[in-house]
C-alpha cells in the first residue's frame, strides 16, 4: 500500500448532549479510494464535516502527510488540499458553469484591487475539463438554475477535478447520474487515482462501493464496525455491518387490490420537453416513470402538480380536472416531494415540527392561530410512525441525516391525506435501511386507498415496489410495462 497521506485519530464529536462520534479512526493512503459508508445518522457527514473544517471535533487528532493539522474551517480545509462534493450540490444557480468552476479561483489579469477577469481563458480550462476529461456535453455559459440535475452534478465534480486538491471527497456523487453519466464519473476517479489523488467516496449504492473502492470502513451509531480491503466484503456482509441485522427484503411490497381509476391523463404536453403523454393511476397503486436524464419523467410529475404549465391536454382526479397551479392541485389532493430536498423542499432555519405541519395549517388552527399542542402532537405521531432519528420535535430539520429529512418531508404529505403521492427519486442519497422504511411507508399510503407515483433513475427501484411502468425517452412513452413481468435489461432496451 502506498504512503499514509491522511489519518484521522480517536475522533469524538458531541453536539450538546448528543454524542455523534465516538473514538473513531480512519487512515487514507495515496491514490487510494476509500468508501466510507454507514447508514444515515451513523457519523458519516460529521466525520468529513471534522475534515473539510465545517465542524471542530470535541477531541482526537488529525493527521496530514505526517503531521498534526489544525482545520478551523472550510477555507484552511482548502489550502492544505481538501476538496469536497457534497452530497447536496453546493453550485450557485444564477451562475453559468464557467463561473461556478472558477468561483472563488477567478483568473485575473492583473494583481491589484480592481483586476479584469480572465473569462476566455476560464471558459477554454472549464470547456476542457467538461467536454474532454468528464466527456459532458452541455451549454457551459448557461445558468445552472436552467440545467437538469445530473449537469449540476457534473459541474460540482469539474469545479472539483479544476481544484487538483490532494484529498478529494465524494459525498453520493452519483445519486443523479444515469449508468453512462456514473461510468464516466468512474474513469474521472481512476484516473485521479493514477495521478496520486486520495477520495474517499460516499455512496448507499453497495454495488458502486464494491465496483470503484479499494477499502471500505463501516460506521454505525458514531463508531467504526467493520474495514478492509474491498475483496473482503459482499453486499449482504455490508448491510449486516451498517444495520446491525440481516436485512431480509430490500423491496417491500404490499399485495393490494385496485381500486377505480384516480386520476388520469389524456395526451398532455408542456409544448418544450414532453409531449402526447396519457396514464391511469388506481387506488391502491404505485406507477414508476422512468428514463434517462433528459427524457422528461421529472416534468411530466411537476406539471401534473402544477409547477410547470399545462400546453395541451388534460388531467383529471377522481373524474374532474383541476386547476394548473400548485394551489389548485394541492386543493385537489395532490401531494409533490422533489428531489432536491434541501433546495425545494425544506425549511432548513426551521424545526421538526414546523417542517411537518406547514402544508397541513387548517388541521392545527384554531380562530386564525396555530395550536401548538395539536401541531407537537402531529409531529410525535409521524416521527414514532416513521422511526425519525432525532434529539425531539424541536430539533433544528438542518441537522438531521438525509434519511431522517427525507422522513420528514414524507410525513408532511401524509399528513395532508393527499389522494395522490407525486414522488420524485424519494430514496436519493439514503441508506439501504432508510430506504426500506421509506418503501414501507409508500406500501402504507397505497394500502390506504392512495395513489403514488414514483419517479426515479433507479430501474431495481421501480421493479421492485411498483405495480406498472411507464419509460420514458426523447419525451415520449416508449413502453408500459408490468413491473413482475420485467427485467432491468427490458427497462434499458426501451429507455435508450
Amino acid at each position: 500500500m502506498n504512503e499514509v497521506v491522511l489519518e484521522m485519530k480517536d475522533i469524538y464529536k458531541s453536539f450538546g448532549p448528543v454524542e455523534v462520534l465516538r473514538g473513531v479512526d480512519l487512515t487514507l493512503h495515496r491514490g487510494e479510494v476509500l468508501g466510507l459508508i454507514g447508514e444515515n445518522g451513523a457519523g458519516k457527514s460529521t466525520l468529513i464535516k471534522i475534515l473539510c473544517g465545517i465542524y471542530r471535533a470535541t477531541s482526537g487528532e488529525i493527521i496530514l502527510n505526517g503531521k498534526k493539522v489544525d482545520i478551523p474551517n472550510a477555507e484552511a480545509a482548502q489550502k492544505l488540499g481538501i476538496s469536497t462534493i457534497y452530497q447536496e450540490l453546493s453550485v450557485i444557480p444564477d451562475l453559468n458553469a464557467v463561473q461556478n468552476i472558477f468561483l472563488n479561483r477567478e483568473l485575473t489579469g492583473k494583481k491589484s484591487l480592481i483586476a479584469p477577469l480572465k473569462y476566455q481563458e476560464m471558459k477554454r480550462i472549464a470547456e476542457d475539463i467538461l467536454f474532454r476529461q468528464l466527456d459532458v456535453r452541455l451549454n457551459a455559459q448557461m445558468p445552472l438554475r436552467y440545467m437538469p440535475l445530473a449537469g449540476k452534478q457534473m459541474v460540482e465534480i469539474a469545479r472539483t477535478v479544476y481544484a487538483n486538491a490532494q484529498i478529494i471527497i465524494m459525498d453520493e456523487p452519483t445519486a443523479s447520474l444515469q449508468a453512462a453519466e456514473r461510468d464516466k464519473l468512474f474513469g474521472v476517479i481512476r484516473g485521479l487515482k493514477e495521478k496520486g489523488h486520495s477520495i474517499i467516496f460516499i455512496s448507499h449504492h453497495l454495488d458502486e462501493l464494491l465496483e470503484i473502492c479499494d477499502t471500505i470502513s463501516i460506521l454505525r451509531d458514531g463508531q467504526k464496525v467493520d474495514e478492509g480491503p474491498v475483496p473482503e466484503f459482499t453486499i449482504d456482509r455490508i448491510i449486516s455491518d451498517m444495520v446491525g441485522r440481516e436485512l431480509k427484503n430490500k423491496y417491500p411490497k404490499r399485495t393490494v387490490p385496485l381500486g377505480e381509476v384516480l386520476m388520469e391523463a389524456e395526451d398532455i404536453s408542456d409544448g418544450t420537453v414532453f409531449e402526447g403523454i396519457s396514464f391511469q393511476l388506481h387506488r391502491g397503486e404505485i406507477l414508476g416513470i422512468v428514463g434517462l436524464e433528459g427524457c422528461g419523467k421529472n416534468e411530466v410529475i411537476r406539471t401534473v402538480f402544477g409547477e410547470r404549465k399545462l400546453k395541451k391536454g388534460t388531467v383529471r382526479l377522481k373524474e374532474k380536472t383541476y386547476g394548473n397551479t400548485i394551489k389548485d392541485a394541492m386543493d385537489a389532493g395532490i401531494a409533490f416531494l422533489p428531489a432536491e430536498r434541501k433546495v425545494e423542499g425544506l425549511f432548513l432555519k426551521q424545526d421538526l415540527a414546523w417542517n411537518t405541519s406547514i402544508a397541513s395549517l387548517p388541521k392545527i388552527c384554531r380562530f386564525g392561530t396555530i395550536m401548538k399542542s395539536m401541531e407537537n402532537r402531529a409531529a410525535d405521531q409521524y416521527i414514532a410512525g416513521l422511526k425519525v432519528k432525532c434529539s425531539s420535535r424541536s430539533q433544528n430539520i438542518a441537522a438531521l441525516s438525509g434519511g431522517n429529512q427525507q422522513k420528514v418531508m414524507l410525513s408532511r404529505w401524509m399528513m395532508t391525506d393527499a389522494d395522490v403521492l407525486l414522488l420524485e427519486e424519494p430514496t436519493r442519497g439514503i441508506d439501504v435501511n432508510a430506504k426500506t422504511e421509506v418503501y414501507e411507508t409508500i406500501g402504507a399510503c397505497v394500502a390506504n386507498r392512495k395513489g403514488v407515483i414514483v419517479v426515479s433513475s433507479e430501474e431495481e427501484e421501480v421493479i421492485g415496489i411498483c405495480d406498472k411502468i411507464l419509460v420514458m425517452k426523447g419525451g415520449k412513452i416508449s413502453a408500459v410495462l408490468s413491473a413482475k413481468d420485467t427485467t432491468t435489461e427490458e427497462i434499458k432496451q426501451y429507455s435508450v
